[in-house]
């Protein structure tokens, strides 16, 4: 099948005036008119909706549109396209929707499901409903966008529409920072996941410095030919906090130590 939905923005002056008179004249009819009648139930339903739509407009700043579905079903042969039909006919009446099918407009409901923003005059009176901003968002079928950067790795899937996740963390002009937060339980596979983009990003040719107090990432270190720096009271590997810096610390000046030639650790 192929779906298409149209949305018409309202005027709220305008609908607020034409709902005023509605609830005036409806008001009239239910206070005169004899409640044996068939009809009075439908009345009232039909007053009670125009006071609501008129008071989510006037008091919660909801705007009102024209919502119209179409929906194409196509298939092999009548049987099964009648088949196809029924069945959703059936899913959308159980969900509290009217249905009507489009005899004697299948060119009209064709040409208005079809990517070129074509409704069809002739379709629109008898299929447009009146919907608040509230129920115009359930109806949007993409609640969210997906991620990815053309450079990024991997990160994971969308839970909301279950497309993949590619983010470039290290992209200044998207993103403020490199910052990253892990949380999970106990066994839920942190230290794994974060494992797995440290590789990634080494694939990249991204150096990186791990602090490894636990002493968990040497293996990961040495299948990568990493550089493992072991700082404590028996090491033999220290850091020289008084190197002193290759650029000058002083601005415009230039000296013999900070020129020196110093020993550089890469660490992966």
């Amino acid at each position: 099948m192929n779906i298409s939905i149209f949305y018409e923005k309202q005027d709220p002056y305008k609908t607020i005036k034409d709902l005023t008179y509605q609830i005036g004249n409806v008001g009239v009819e239910l206070k005169e008119s004899n409640q044996n009648r068939e009809d009075i139930d439908i009345a009232a339903f039909t007053y009670n909706d125009a006071k609501y739509i008129r008071r989510e407009i006037q008091i919660n700043n909801e705007d009102i549109y024209f919502l119209y579905i179409y929906i194409n079903v196509y298939a092999e042969n009548i049987k099964e396209l009648e088949y196809y039909l029924n069945k959703v006919e059936g899913i959308a009446q159980s969900k509290g929707m009217q249905t009507r099918r489009a005899n004697f407009r299948q060119e009209e409901l064709y040409l208005s499901t079809l990517p070129i923003m074509k409704n069809s005059e002739v379709l629109k009176e008898v299929a447009k409903r009146n919907i608040l901003t509230s129920g115009l968002v359930a109806t949007y079928p993409f609640i969210s966008s997906s991620i990815f950067d053309e450079k990024g790795i991997f990160i994971g899937t969308n839970i909301y529409n279950n497309s993949l996740v590619f983010i470039d963390r290290y992209d200044t002009n998207k993103y403020k920072n490199a910052n990253i937060c892990i949380f999970g339980t106990s066994g839920a596979g942190k230290s794994f996941y974060t494992k797995l983009l440290i590789l990634r990003y080494r694939l990249l040719g991204i150096k990186q410095y791990i602090i490894d107090p636990e002493r968990e990432y040497g293996h990961l270190c040495d299948s990568i030919k990493g550089t493992q720096i072991k700082i404590g009271p028996n090491s033999k590997t220290y850091i020289n906090i008084l190197d002193i810096r290759k650029e000058s610390i002083e601005e415009g000046e230039s000296r013999i130590f900070s020129n020196k030639n110093r020993k550089t650790c890469r660490i992966f």
